[in-house]
């Protein structure tokens, strides 16, 4: 099964959040980026907990950049940052349908503070590590376009 979304989002998990951005803008010309810290219940594999991220947000291209320094939580960003360190960790698609599981991929993050009305999660990781080297995110498009639309208001008013 192929997922059916559209691509939206590149997920870069990174030691501090302010050489980060300075990075990605000296490097690659992204920016401006808009500063956000999460802090919300969640779960990752078989622990469930609270997480709280150090985020940071731009346009790169067509698609949003989503910079994460995790503080608080045992989650996939996390792991991935002491196991392989900096560098994009997820891949992220707008879906219709949050069901969906490419190749029949394990659902191993998911966050409880972003939910569906049936009280799902409204953003979820598949554990696409192996077949793509990176983890699948899928976000129900409602959420996604929220998220987008907020991204783009915060960074407009960083425009001179």
């Amino acid at each position: 099964m192929l997922v059916h979304g559209d691509f939206f989002q590149i997920g870069v998990v990174v030691h501090d959040i302010d050489e980060g951005m300075a990075r990605y803008r000296a490097l690659m010309g992204v920016g401006p980026f808009w500063r956000l810290d999460t802090d919300y219940q969640g779960r990752y594999r078989d622990w469930t907990g609270r997480f709280a991220n150090r985020n940071a947000f731009a346009r790169w291209g067509n698609v949003y950049l989503e910079m994460v320094e995790p503080v608080v939580g045992e989650g996939n960003a996390k792991e991935w940052l002491h196991m392989r360190g900096e560098g994009i960790f997820h891949l992220g698609y707008a879906v219709d349908d949050m069901a969906q599981r490419p190749g029949g991929a394990e659902c191993v993050f998911e966050s409880f503070g972003a939910t569906l009305p049936d009280g799902g999660a409204a953003v979820i990781h598949l554990d696409t590590v192996a077949p793509l080297g990176y983890y699948l995110e899928i976000t129900h498009r409602p959420m996604a376009e929220a998220i987008n639309a907020r991204i783009d208001e915060e960074l407009a008013r960083l425009q001179p």
